[in-house]
């Protein structure tokens, strides 16, 4: 499976689609794509089906009884319940649903940013996305990660 990387502009249009980048349409290689929740809880994160099924959801919900530890509640309300499966059109479009739209300031006719990260694109507002960066040198994210593997 090839990893969803690069950083693009793009833009909402006035019917609420999104034009996905033709390197990230081949990449995706898949007719719909799941639209989500970020992490960071201020944007939208795009997902091949089979990713969000089994690599992302599936140890959420591993457990038959997952629905009686509380915080594995609230994060399926919050991450999972609120995915919705979309098509890719024939000119590579998504319609991102309204109220996400609207929750994470993508309104129609607005810029757009999609930024690979490996397994999904995060879909963000550029003014969001810039005033989110924390200013961490890659060099010191590097090494964090390097020293949690020894």
């Amino acid at each position: 499976m090839q990893l969803l990387t690069g950083m693009y502009n793009a833009r909402i249009d006035d019917k609420g689609r999104l034009s996905l980048p033709a390197r990230l349409r081949t990449a995706i290689a898949a007719e719909q794509v799941v639209v989500l929740p970020g992490l960071d809880e201020n944007h939208l994160m795009i997902m091949r089906p089979e990713y969000f099924e089994k690599d992302f959801s599936e140890p959420i919900l591993s457990s038959p009884m997952a629905m009686l530890d509380k915080k594995k509640r609230i994060l399926i309300r919050k991450l999972i319940s609120p995915a919705i499966y979309v098509d890719i059109d024939g000119s590579g479009r998504i319609n991102i649903p309204l109220q996400m739209r609207e929750k994470y300031s993508l309104l129609n006719k607005s810029e757009a940013l999609l930024v690979g990260t490996g397994y999904a694109v995060e879909l963000w507002n550029p003014e969001v996305f810039a005033a989110s960066e924390d200013g961490e040198s890659i060099s010191d994210l590097a090494q964090e990660l390097f020293e949690e593997k020894e």
